[in-house]
């Protein structure tokens, strides 16, 4: 799924600039629903497990004292309990819900390492490698 979305890139980030000759063999190495992309042939595993997690002993008394402090949350909370009675009788679903709104949610998680910079976003070329 693309998402369009502002993202600052740290230092010592890769960019692979698709207006290029050899762009269909980057294209088919990162695109993650590619036949022969890095993903595909099990080379970028690591990004699809779940590195940090909160155990369940924890994760009850945090969201306790989360509905306790913040009463948008216990609203939120409250409004899906009645209308989703498949996540009311779900105990890891109510569980996950706050942990994904937790200070312990790994951001990261399925988080593909990719991004296309379009438009605006292109980095300019330097001045030798336009061409007419």
């Amino acid at each position: 799924m693309a998402v369009d979305t502002t993202l600052t890139f740290p230092a010592g980030t890769a960019v692979v600039d698709m207006r290029q000759p050899a762009a269909k063999v980057a294209m088919q190495a990162l695109e993650p629903d590619g036949p022969d992309s890095f993903l595909s042939w099990g080379l970028w595993n690591a990004i699809l497990e779940r590195k940090e997690y909160i155990d369940d002993y924890m994760i009850d008394p945090l969201a306790d004292s989360m509905l306790a402090a913040d009463p948008l949350l216990r609203r939120i909370y409250e409004e899906r309990l009645a209308a989703d009675t498949a996540f009311a009788r779900n105990v890891r679903a109510r569980r996950d819900f706050f942990y994904r709104r937790s200070r312990f949610y790994e951001a990261g998680y399925n988080w593909y390492p990719v991004a296309r910079l379009v438009g605006d976003a292109l980095p300019p070329r330097a001045p030798w490698e336009n061409k007419p």
